[in-house]
Parts: C-alpha cells; structure tokens; sequence
C-alpha cells in the first residue's frame, strides 16, 4: 500500500474487526537473502497463498527500488482517479470483449456475486505487452494514453520486486535459481496486465455487500496495493458463509501479494491459492470511494503448464494424468469452466500442511 500521508486522506481501518494475522515480509530482507525472512515467506506461500511485503520507505524515490515502487504506486491511484472521473459514455467505449479478451473496461454490474446479485466494482485491465511495446499498440482511454511512462515505471519496479520472490521461492522448492522467474519474462507476450479498480462510495453501505466475488488468481502471482479495506480471505476448510471470512488490514508501506493458480500447478500443489473476495469496506471506510491497483502476473504465452520436476515438486502420480496443455488453452479452459458454473473457485494447494 502507499505511504502513511497517503493513508491519511481515508477514514482509520476500525478496530474490534477479525482479521486474518498475515506476517509482514520485508522486500530489502529478502533482497539480503535473510534466511528467516525467506523462511516466513515460503511458510505464507504454502499456508495462506497471502502475505504482507514491507517495502522501505526510508530512501527517497529517486534511489530506486522500494521507495521507487511505492511512488509508483501512489501515482497509479492518481490514475485511477483520473480514469474513473470519466462519463460513463466515454469509458464504455473501451470496454472488453470478455471472455475472449479482458484488456480494458468493465463497468459496474456486469458480474454476478456469490449471493446471486451484482458486483460493485469499475475495473479497467491494462496489458502490459501494450505497455511495454511487445505488441502493437491498443487504444485505451486517454488518461492512460497521457501516462504511458508512468505505468511502464510502476510494471518495472513491481516486476523487480516480484522477481526477488520468484529467486526465494525457487530456493525453496529446490529448483535453480531463476526458473520460475524465466517463465513469466517481461519481454514475451503474456497476458499480464496492470488492473485499476474502482468501486464507489456507498453512503448506506449493507455490511458485507460483495463487491467482487469470491475467487483464485488464475495467473502466476499478484501484487495488490489498496489503502481502504474490503479484502477478504476464506481460510482454507471453511464453509463459504459471511462469518468465515476474515479482513485483510491494509498497512501503509506495504503490498499484498498473494499467489495464483498456475504456480499451484507447476509445483504439484505445493504452494497455496487462497479464495478472496472484496466485499464493503468496514465502518466510516464504507462511505467512500475504495480504489486499489494489482499487477497480475501471468506467464509467457509460448510457456506450457506442464508441472515442474525436481527439487521438493512431487512427480506426478501414478495414473494420475500430466498437464500439457499451453497456458492460454489452460486458462481459456479453466476460464470457461468457471462461467458455465462446472467449476466452482475454491482455494487450491497447500499440500501436506
């Protein structure tokens, strides 16, 4: 999340509210390669699929790295400000085509909520090879137009950050250094995108209103930035009612990143992808506007989602069937799977805890 001035323009988080306790991992610990900060982060990956990631806001943000990316994102909610002040006539010209193609708007009340009823939730997704110039540009709306710098930096550093991960993780399922890293390159074509969403204030907030259902990150690993609450995580064997679910604080200095579905397949269901939803922020928070702004990380188009051998990665079982599909037929599978209703999101891995 942003900085704590950032922080200040909200209404507090209140208290007495159930929380889920995820541990604060601090990126420039993990950067020293701190053995029990990598420890804590691998148990996080495996037990919730959630944690915190601390980022120093010591430095100014012209020395790069975490205080870098934290700029970045305090101007990616500018943006988003920015975007959503728009008509509605003229975001509705760039909506998207799901599900063949989810890069660009989606308006409020378009999706159905795990209760029957509709989202509460403007989101726009930004495609990062759009961004990054792997392919031809798309036309997207004009303030995103006006802040193609802006957004490259924000991609950048967030990738910078979500690498470090990858190198920890690699370590310790036992795989070389860099392998999960070389599969989610910046400079191949993926469907990873930069997501703005945006959902309004609600001046009589129902309590536990969803906002955005119940479900898994399909790619690889997000990193979520937010400042007002509403995030929810099922812990893993409960039953789906309101009362099983548990908050997300967000904390100034810090990100939330949480790990998605393909990185459940390619470790044999080692590390864990954890049900979530966004539901109406608590107390005073509920009567304004929450925004928040996620990097979802997905691999390169060209990759399989074939599990990965070695290290702690169980092979696969005897008569149990190896996954070789790409991972835009997987997606595209799973993805439709879940709109017809023959799937229902649940959270996923974890094994042996």
């Amino acid at each position: 999340m942003p900085t704590a001035e950032y922080f200040a323009k909200s209404p507090p988080f209140p208290s007495g509210i159930e929380l889920i306790d995820l541990p604060q991992i601090s990126l420039a610990s993990l950067r020293k390669n701190t053995a029990s900060e990598a420890e804590r982060l691998y148990k996080a990956s495996r037990e919730w699929g959630f944690f915190l990631l601390r980022l120093d806001t010591g430095a100014k943000a012209s020395d790069g790295g975490d205080s870098a990316l934290l700029k970045d994102a305090e101007t990616m909610f500018e943006l988003a400000e920015e975007l959503f002040s728009l008509d509605q006539e003229t975001l509705d010209k760039f909506a998207y085509d799901a599900p063949r193609d989810i890069t660009g708007y989606k308006a409020m009340g378009k999706l159905k909520t795990d209760d029957g009823k509709t989202d509460h939730m403007h989101l726009y997704s930004i495609n990062q090879d759009d961004m990054l110039g792997n392919r031809p540009r798309r036309t997207n709306a004009p303030p995103l137009e006006a802040h193609r710098t802006e957004i490259q930096s924000f991609i950048q550093n967030a990738h910078a950050a979500l690498r470090t991960i990858f190198d920890i993780l690699d370590t310790h399922l036992g795989l070389t250094r860099g392998t999960l890293s070389a599969l989610c390159p910046l400079d191949q074509q993926s469907e990873t995108s930069v997501r703005l969403l945006s959902s309004p204030a609600q001046y009589s907030p129902e309590p536990d209103r969803i906002s955005l259902g119940g479900h898994t990150d399909i790619g690889a690993i997000t990193l979520l930035f937010n400042v007002v609450g509403g995030l929810q995580i099922l812990p893993a064997g409960r039953e789906n009612v309101a009362a099983n679910w548990r908050y997300i604080k967000p904390e100034p200095g810090c990100a939330v990143v949480n790990i998605g579905d393909t990185l459940v397949e390619w470790t044999g269901g080692l590390l864990r992808s954890s049900l979530h939803r966004v539901v109406t922020a608590p107390g005073e928070q509920g009567g304004v506007t929450r925004r928040s702004v996620a990097y979802l990380v997905r691999p390169a188009n060209s990759g399989s989602m074939r599990r990965l051998k070695g290290g702690r990665i169980p092979p696969v079982g005897d008569g149990d069937e190896e996954e070789t599909r790409s991972v835009n037929e997987w997606a595209a599978w799973r993805s439709r799977q879940v709109m017809l209703g023959q799937l229902k999101p649940q959270t996923r891995g974890g094994a042996d805890l």
